[in-house]
């Protein structure tokens, strides 16, 4: 949706609504899984995969970041479980015994023949839970930052194949996974959308209440206070020019205490992708997803790197500007912005770019890693082992759980314990001391629960209106809901735990009645945690 005020009016579209998010199968499964945060970039990946799967294949997701409304919109099912550090969770040691089971009992239920794990850490509840899964990947991006913490990597054994994503600036990089390429199966550049899925520049310019036939740049360089003194820079260099029209997100307006006159404001648009046509410019961070977007779609772009603790996005944009696809700075707070902006405004020099950005376009790999998966989903047993296996990027030794029913026993067959690798022995022991001293302060400083709500068929406002009522601090209370349409809840800073409402895929592949599957999700989500004093109910479906 966009708004643009202009004359005293604002004028608010609502994008369509996506297609082709793929059809539930009646034959393998997928389950994606995700890691925490609060944006799209772990799950952007695993949905553009997940779209591209064969309709026989079902797609799950289990995520632990706040974007899981994201994943039900474009009719995915999903399941949101909180991050360890979320209000509510406790301490780390109690919050992974808590989701290791809640994992375990998702992934029996579904029984997945292939799980596919995003992000930077594969956490300790998820590595003890997978191991019922026949095939396990990690799809696992480049361009670490040379300096970055190599721990992770040593968790990647426990995976039957690394999936690596391609990345535009591999020549970049000199990370700690550029060495271990051999090791993963790689693809080119994963993106969201094919090119036909992109609006033309009228139909994209008329959604967005743009005018498509003035230059247009889009500034998207996301929240923060890192990012709020850039974007106020960039859009008051950009709003001076009367020959120019200026886009921006709604979250990141809201920031900046003066926004300049003229600015449209862009509400909630997922993918924005989609709408690039109508842009002759973009001023944009450097992460995997939106880098690759821009450059896919021959957007010219002046990339303004962030601060990452793994990611190299200051490598990403050097290379930009070095192949001549786009411009950058050094981040955010780089006092060269404005001249490059300058530079982005000048027409030769945009459409210099936009023919090296057509010279230089990759394929989308999204497609290739959705063929890879479902090849990995079809080897169980005997046929995947061995030579067929190694040809398909699992490691030596790869041996699928047989399920029930399949092969000379109807009992499932364990997969072989994997007692560890030195590297990740030594992780474990040089981190201890402060592990041990982190979780004995958690469990003395962390706010004891006073009040759970469970809210399950309540709206929004209704469980607003209880958290008023439960008369006591954010911190200290819980809401369990069947909704994820609870951005304001979510902002209200409550912990909240979700429970798949009635009809959806989770609660129909536990085989067991919507209220029987109900308790035992909150059984799971209330496990090892204190018992509250109060509890209150809203909603009904009680």
């Amino acid at each position: 949706m966009a708004e643009r005020v202009q004359d005293g009016r604002a004028v608010r579209n609502q994008p369509r609504r996506l297609s082709g998010t793929g059809a539930a199968g009646s034959g393998r499964r997928i389950m994606f899984v995700s890691s925490n945060g609060t944006g799209l970039g772990h799950l952007t990946r695993s949905m553009a995969i997940a779209r591209r799967l064969d309709p026989q294949v079902e797609s799950l997701f289990i995520t632990l970041s706040r974007a899981a409304p994201v994943v039900r919109e474009l009719g995915f099912p999903v399941e949101y479980m909180a991050s360890h550090g979320s209000v509510g969770a406790g301490s780390d040691f109690l919050w992974s015994r808590r989701t290791a089971a809640r994992l375990r009992v998702a992934i029996a239920e579904a029984e997945p023949s292939v799980l596919l794990f995003d992000g930077i850490l594969p956490y300790d509840p998820l590595l003890a839970a997978m191991k019922q899964v026949p095939v396990t990947v990690w799809c696992r991006r480049g361009l670490w930052q040379r300096g970055a913490s190599t721990a992770p990597l040593t968790r990647s054994d426990l995976f039957d194949a690394i999936l690596e994503p391609g990345e535009f600036a591999a020549d970049a990089d000199s990370g700690p996974t550029s060495s271990r390429r051999a090791d993963a199966h790689q693809v080119d550049p994963i993106v969201f959308l094919d090119d036909s899925e992109l609006l033309p520049r009228d139909e994209a310019a008329r959604e967005l209440g743009l005018d498509p036939e003035k230059p247009t740049i889009l500034v998207q360089l996301g929240q923060g206070a890192e990012v709020a003194a850039a974007t106020d820079r960039c859009l008051r260099v950009l709003a001076g020019q009367d020959d120019v029209q200026v886009a921006a997100a709604s979250s990141a307006l809201a920031g900046l205490l003066d926004v300049p006159e003229g600015i449209v404001h862009l509400h909630s648009t997922y993918p924005m992708s989609r709408y690039y046509a109508a842009f002759d410019g973009a001023v944009a961070a450097a992460g995997y997803n939106v880098f690759h977007e821009l450059i896919r779609f021959g957007v010219p772009t002046l990339f303004v790197p962030m601060r990452r603790e793994t990611d190299d996005q200051p490598a990403r944009a050097r290379y930009a500007a070095e192949a001549g696809v786009g411009l950058a700075v050094d981040g955010p707070g780089d006092e060269r912005i404005g001249d490059r902006l300058g530079e982005l405004l000048d027409a030769d020099r945009r459409a210099a770019m936009k023919e090296r950005l057509q010279e230089l376009r990759q394929d989308n790999g999204a497609a290739e890693a959705a063929r890879w998966l479902e090849q990995l989903g079809q080897l169980r047993g005997a046929e995947g082992r061995g030579e067929k296996a190694a040809e398909h990027g699992l490691r030596g030794g790869f041996s699928p759980r047989l399920r029930d029913g399949e092969g000379p026993s109807r009992r499932a067959a364990r997969r072989p314990v994997r007692w560890g690798s030195p590297a990740r022995a030594w992780v474990f022991v040089r981190t201890l001391p402060k592990t041990l001293v982190r979780l004995v302060g958690q469990t003395i400083s962390l706010p004891r629960l006073r009040t759970l709500i469970l809210a399950f068929g309540a709206s929004e406002a209704e469980i607003l209106e209880e958290i008023e009522t439960a008369a006591a601090p954010p911190n200290r209370v819980l809401v369990v809901t069947d909704s994820l349409a609870i951005g304001e809840v979510w902002r209200a800073g409550t912990g909240v735990e979700h429970i798949p409402g009635p009809g959806e895929r989770q609660a129909e592949l536990s085989g067991v009645d919507y209220d029987e599957f109900r308790r035992r999700r909150l059984d799971l989500i209330l496990a090892h945690r204190p018992r509250p004093p109060r509890v209150l109910e809203v909603g009904n479906r009680h």
